[in-house]
């Protein structure tokens, strides 16, 4: 079971690991004002210090567990609002103004982090362990021939729910009813999936069939072509989804070779707590860059892509946490990429403790504290 380092009990429902690389913010939302975030059942507190670096503390003063967040900055100390206690960016006490000598085990925990922009990364596990481990690379983010824009959201569920959902895409024709390719509507291809120690890669592709009209609209291309569609996508680690849905068409110079659409689709969630996930992504292209008609149409999407699984993925939440656990399943073929992605967290947690985790049951079975 995850211990939080913050003086309270651990949550019986807490099913994810500890010692991995989450999301903790975009680059942007860190400044020299403290930003306040839950982050795995343990209350953050982010800010930046006077060179720029990235700060994350435990958000919460050892005297009278007044949140740090509530004070203020003194250089690059943080000054307790209630009595003053001021906290280097290391954790420790350095100054209690009613009394000479700072006491005994006055600190709060740092957190390792590390940015990349235009991420923030946070290690809530063991700090030895995250000196071993680089957070993901996200080349599409960094390299030239990108356009990218991001957005973030908060889903009333907890994150496996979220990935569960990310690696089934037969729900695109029912849940996206307007924006689904045409080859979910029909029996789709099998996954070709692929796993390793810590992450589940899949991939198939469609034959040639029309686009959907949004599509064709941030293309370009002519609505009355037939286009190979080609799917991958990667459950990276319990922190990161990434996904691909590639339009292939003839490269009109070179006879027999293809031009590849590219749109990879970046997901970071991170645990808020059990019952609640934080949704960061990052959405990428290699046609139209440039175009503020293309990206403002893409963010549409994608918006709406989200809303329409957030309000499925809440109801689901809401209806395990009322009528009980999902003990008696039925899977079908299409759920293999989550129960392998399912295990690799399994292993994980029972990697950090003694003990073992059910988390083939994705929801919590205690009403949602919402």
């Amino acid at each position: 079971m995850n211990t939080p380092d913050n003086g309270f009990p651990p949550d019986e429902d807490a099913n994810y690991p500890l010692n991995c690389w989450y999301v903790a913010a975009a680059s942007g939302e860190v400044s020299r004002s403290m930003l306040a975030r839950e982050l795995l059942g343990q209350a953050v507190l982010l800010y930046r210090q006077e060179s720029g670096a990235v700060i994350a503390l435990t958000d919460i003063c050892p005297h009278r567990a007044m949140p740090l967040s509530d004070g203020l900055l003194d250089g690059d100390s943080v000054v307790c609002g209630y009595h003053g206690f001021t906290f280097a960016p290391d954790g420790r006490c350095v100054r209690v103004p009613s009394q000479a000598h700072v006491p005994f085990g006055a600190t709060v925990r740092a957190f390792p982090v590390r940015e990349e922009p235009p991420v923030v990364w946070i290690w809530m596990g063991d700090p030895a362990k995250a000196k071993r481990q680089e957070p993901p690379r996200l080349s599409w983010l960094h390299d030239d021939g990108w356009e990218v824009f991001d957005g973030q959201l908060e889903v009333e569920a907890n994150y496996l729910a979220l990935h569960d959902n990310s690696l089934d895409f037969t729900h695109l024709p029912y849940v996206h009813k307007e924006l689904s390719p045409e080859g979910y509507v029909s029996l789709p291809p099998p996954l070709d999936i692929a796993v390793s120690e810590f992450s589940v890669s899949y991939r198939r592709s469609f034959p040639p069939g029309q686009l959907p009209q949004w599509q064709v609209t941030a293309t370009g291309l002519d609505p009355d072509g037939d286009y190979e569609i080609r799917e991958s996508g990667q459950f990276v680690s319990p922190a990161l989804h990434i996904v691909h849905m590639d339009i292939l068409v003839p490269d009109p110079v070179s006879e027999g070779e293809q031009q590849a659409y590219l749109r990879p689709w970046i997901r970071g969630f991170t645990p808020k707590n059990p019952y609640a996930t934080h949704v960061f992504y990052w959405v990428a292209r290699n046609y139209r860059r440039g175009s503020a008609e293309v990206t403002d149409h893409l963010r549409a999407v994608h918006e709406r892509l989200l809303r329409e699984d957030k309000q499925v993925i809440e109801t689901m939440q809401r209806h395990a946490a009322r009528y009980g656990a999902r003990a008696d399943l039925t899977l079908v073929n299409a759920d293999v990429a989550a129960m392998r992605a399912h295990e690799i967290v399994s292993t994980m947690l029972i990697r950090e403790s003694a003990g073992s985790l059910n988390v083939r049951r994705p929801f919590p079975t205690r009403p949602a504290r919402l």
